[in-house]
């Protein structure tokens, strides 16, 4: 399916009013909450949270209303905006992510790398599961993990679980994330050493999806129970049959100890046995160690088929993982996540979720993009902060189709250009990651 800005814009539009005609199922007090005409409509308060930049909501009003006479005050745009439950922007990122249809693979699968970064916002000690009090010599702070599901091929987000500082679980939402997802056909989750966890495993086998996923390495002579050989590469298949009891106690039941058996102690979430339990479980991957460009080497397990993903495909695949990382930035910075006009935690949430469907949005056109033109040596890509820039303008209806302009902007793509990482030393933000919202 080709998509065009206009054909975007309609469609997160016609969701956006289809929300609207029946508010009762995304507001605080269903049959009373934007039942009366006002400025304010529910379509206009989620659109200028899609929209919102990171000046104060005062001048944001401003600009949206143009300057008229009927603009509405702060206060108005944020009693309106707490009559929304969080879920009326999770529902829209979701449903906007589930019209898009990404072509690209790698060898025909849908790379998903999934991974979690923190968020501050202002201090709200009245939510004691994200508030952290500081220091005597500090302010304190709440803190927001997100979990999220990137396709690296195409540049989106697929899914997107928030969760408090002290009850965060990287490994639960990726559970939940895996078994809700509707994507079919191949796909290759990659994913860094805090998801090492055979009920992570088990999760992705049941959904039929392979995995490649990073395992601590330092020192590391034992397996699940396997030995490892010291060398700097090897690929060692693995089968493991997991249970609940303990040796001793499988024989007092007069059960045969299978062989390369593993138990899973009762500290171990594991989803598909009981504490008691007697059954077993059965997983098959490979341990596999590569020596990475530096001379260092990382251990990974994969259930991938070796004749088609040896070493060398393996190592350039989890080179792609990086992805996320750097989307995380963009998210943040370019698209201005770390400007958040809210503290308290419903009105933070629906923040995320607007950034999150904004940065979608933004890659759904640059898919439309041709970077292909002119003599340039490297190949090239859209400049991402112009992008949401014109992309927000557009959906603003402030200004034109955004295609001729990025057609215009493209940067180089060099390949294999580094820089060393710097030092920050406070809280100062160079002008290079202004917010383009």
């Amino acid at each position: 399916m080709k998509y065009t800005p206009k054909l975007l814009r309609g469609m997160l539009h016609l969701l956006i009013r289809k929300m609207g005609e029946h508010p009762e199922n995304y507001v605080r007090c269903p049959g009373r909450d934007f039942t009366r005409p006002r400025t304010l409509t529910f379509e206009t308060v989620v659109s200028l949270l899609l929209t919102m930049r990171e000046n104060s909501i005062g001048k944001v009003l401003i600009g949206q209303f143009q300057n008229s006479e009927k603009t509405p005050s702060a206060s108005a745009f944020v009693q309106q905006r707490q009559k929304l439950l969080p879920a009326a922007l999770e529902t829209l990122f979701h449903r906007f992510t589930a019209l898009l249809r990404p072509e690209k693979t790698f060898r025909g699968y849908r790379l998903l790398a999934v991974d979690g970064s923190s968020l501050k916002s202002a201090a709200y000690p009245e939510d004691p599961a994200s508030y952290r009090s500081g220091t005597p010599s500090q302010h304190g702070w709440n803190l927001w993990h997100m979990n999220a599901l990137f396709d690296l091929e195409n540049g989106i987000y697929t899914d997107l679980i928030v969760q408090k500082e002290h009850e965060k679980n990287e490994c639960s939402a990726l559970c939940q994330m895996a078994e809700r997802s509707r994507i079919s056909g191949k796909v290759v989750l990659l994913a860094d050493r805090n998801y090492e966890s055979c009920n992570n495993l088990a999760h992705l086998e049941k959904q039929g999806w392979n995995y490649l996923i990073r395992v601590r390495d330092k020192r590391r002579t034992v397996a699940y129970g396997a030995p490892l050989p010291d060398q700097p590469e090897f690929d060692i298949p693995l089968k493991l049959t997991l249970g609940r009891l303990t040796p001793r106690q499988l024989e007092a039941h007069g059960i045969t100890v299978p062989e390369s058996y593993y138990r899973i102690p009762p500290t171990m979430t594991f989803d598909y046995l009981e504490l008691n339990s007697a059954d077993f479980c059965e997983i098959s991957f490979r341990v596999v160690r590569l020596q990475t460009d530096s001379g260092n080497t990382e251990t990974i397990i994969t259930n991938m088929d070796p004749n088609h993903f040896p070493l060398a495909v393996l190592k350039a695949l989890y080179a792609r993982r990086w992805g996320i990382e750097t989307s995380f930035r963009s998210l943040k910075y370019a698209v201005g996540l770390i400007h958040l006009h809210a503290k308290k935690p419903n009105l933070v949430l629906q923040e995320i979720f607007a950034s999150f469907l904004i940065f979608n949005f933004t890659q759904a056109i640059i898919w439309t993009v041709d970077t292909s033109q002119g003599q340039s040596k490297y190949k090239r890509h859209v400049n991402f902060s112009d992008a949401v820039f014109a992309c927000c303008a557009f959906l603003r209806r402030s200004a034109a189709d955004p295609l001729p302009i990025l057609r215009r902007k493209p940067l180089p793509i060099r390949p294999g250009r580094t820089a060393p990482r710097p030092k920050i030393t406070d809280n100062r933000i160079s002008a290079c990651y202004a917010s383009a919202r």
